[in-house]
């Protein structure tokens, strides 16, 4: 009941992820949202959020120093709003687990996963050439890394 109930938590994204922004200097957040239509039109005002992207710039930044090797996990979002959320790590010279990107998808789809999470990885992160990608071989994972179109900037 202290920080609100997941509907509100979705309302405040936004707001939150601005704040990282403002607060986090290098911090690289993208989104996606559509109109949201009622009656067959689109209503005024109002966006439905559809996917995030946000890595922190710290982060960005200590990439350049660790292995060339990132390793995608996934979790599924329950209740009312299902999706996953993606998390990027890698490891620093010290074999450490070091985050660097994190992606909340609306479903699973090749362009959501290719079109959206690896492009804006490859855009803002992994901006040196040959960097490998670890993941759970997820079908969706593997034809859109392998799709050249989803890695190019």
């Amino acid at each position: 009941m202290i920080h609100g109930n997941r509907e509100e938590s979705y309302v405040n994204l936004p707001k939150l992820l601005g704040a990282l922004q403002s607060c986090v200097p290098g911090t690289v957040v993208v989104a996606q949202t559509e109109f949201v239509f009622e009656g067959g039109e689109t209503v005024s005002g109002k966006r439905m959020f559809k996917n995030v992207f946000w890595s922190f710039g710290p982060c960005i930044n200590g990439f350049a120093y660790c292995k060339p090797i990132v390793r995608v996990d996934d979790t599924w979002l329950y209740w009312k709003y299902t999706g996953r959320l993606l998390i990027v790590t890698t490891q620093d010279g010290a074999n450490h687990i070091f985050p660097i990107a994190y992606t909340i998808i609306e479903g699973e789809t090749q362009l959501q996963l290719g079109g959206f999470f690896l492009k804006n990885l490859r855009r803002h992160v992994t901006l040196q050439i040959n960097i490998s990608l670890i993941s759970d071989r997820h079908p969706l994972i593997i034809s859109a890394y392998n799709n050249p179109s989803n890695l190019l900037v």
